[in-house]
């Protein structure tokens, strides 16, 4: 599997360029990445790491004050009955700390991923097929992003990427 690294300015996390098949009542999944030789066998995407979904999560689900992420998902983890106008899932993330580094995920899981709290796929879901799309962008296209994901009305469960006059697409999809 093709990894691509990038070094942050704290911390090295890997980013795979990955679209992700996790059949259904399976617990192996099959990743296809960029620049490789076609699908690829991955290991248990129930596991807490090491594999192709929880790697590039890694700046989502550590507790860590440098971790700047949007986390959205129309049935956001431990929030019962929740009506939303949208079935978007995904996670949006940015380095502060570096210049034009981020990440956007995008995904079909419900109450995933936990923020902050380290990696549990929901065991509900192991029963049902999953797409898991992992794309490195520029930090510089999150308002574009954000602009295209105000049109689809997600509902936001975590935000802490900080306001910025360059956004201004991301404040008004968070506020």
């Amino acid at each position: 599997m093709k990894l691509l690294a990038k070094e942050f300015a704290y911390s090295q996390l890997i980013f795979y360029r990955a679209i992700v098949y996790k059949a259904p009542a399976r617990i192996m999944g099959n990743a296809l990445i960029a620049r490789g030789a076609g699908w690829q066998n991955i290991p248990d995407v129930t596991g807490r790491a090491g594999h192709a979904v929880a790697k590039p999560l890694e700046h989502v689900i550590e507790a860590n004050a440098r971790n700047k992420f949007i986390a959205y998902n129309n049935i956001p983890p431990d929030i019962p009955k929740v009506k939303t106008k949208s079935n978007s899932k995904g996670v949006l993330m940015m380095n502060p700390e570096a210049q034009d580094e981020a990440s956007w995920i995008v995904h079909t899981i419900p109450g995933f991923p936990k923020a902050l709290t380290g990696y549990v796929f929901p065991p509900a879901e192991i029963q049902k097929g999953h797409l898991f799309i992992c794309l490195t962008i520029k930090e510089s296209e999150i308002d574009a992003i954000a602009m295209a994901l105000r049109i689809a009305t997600p509902l936001i469960y975590h935000n802490d990427i900080p306001d910025d006059p360059a956004r201004p697409n991301l404040k008004k999809l968070v506020n």
